[in-house]
């Protein structure tokens, strides 16, 4: 029986992290919608999701965070990186995008809220700076899965770096502009199609 409980606790403690997670998110946007974005402090969230602020911290680094969720990229970087391993760079990073449907975040209950709040909030300071710390991120994550594709280091081969400038770019055009700047798949094939005129 011990081995059992000792199984079941992870699984027990992921269940619980997800919904404390989830608690603290679903806080923030109600708040977001019922008074804005600037009036709702870390304060009131923690209040509203019955947290504490050390809590809020472990989860979120920033209020800014509730806007972009702790895995933004994650979705189509992973699939990019368990990408069949004979695929060259570029058929790869096509690869994740079809499998993923291009999709940068989870496509659960949140994120459609989580996407209008975004783009109506972009021209708040704080906002866009945090989501050009998120393009930085997903831009180093997708160097360093692209130089460990190909097996180098991207200080000495540019390969990887210029993969990142790519791929980031359009995700800065997706999260900056929104849904008037196509789907993620739209702009690969747009990127294929120059680099096939390039010859």
């Amino acid at each position: 029986m011990q081995g059992t409980d000792t199984v079941a606790e992870p699984g027990m403690r992921d269940r619980k992290k997800a919904r404390t997670r989830d608690s603290i998110r679903s806080a923030a946007l109600d708040l977001f919608e019922e008074q804005g974005y600037e009036r709702t402090t870390v304060d009131r969230i923690c209040r509203r999701a019955d947290v504490a602020h050390r809590t809020f911290f472990r989860y979120y680094p920033a209020k800014e965070a509730l806007l972009f969720g702790w895995d933004f990229g994650h979705v189509v970087l992973d699939a990019f990186a368990a990408a069949p391993a004979e695929l060259p760079l570029w058929a790869a990073l096509e690869h994740a995008v079809t499998v993923t449907g291009g999709r940068l975040e989870e496509p659960v209950e949140h994120t459609a809220r989580r996407r209008r709040l975004r783009r109506d909030l972009l021209d708040v300071q704080s906002v866009h700076n945090y989501a050009l710390v998120v393009i930085d991120a997903f831009i180093e994550h997708t160097v360093t899965i692209a130089a460990g594709r190909l097996g180098v280091d991207p200080a000495e081969d540019l390969r990887p770096t210029a993969l990142g400038a790519m791929f980031g770019g359009m995700v800065r055009r997706h999260l900056l502009v929104g849904s008037e700047s196509g789907t993620l798949a739209d702009w690969v094939r747009a990127y294929r199609d120059v680099l096939a005129a390039a010859g």
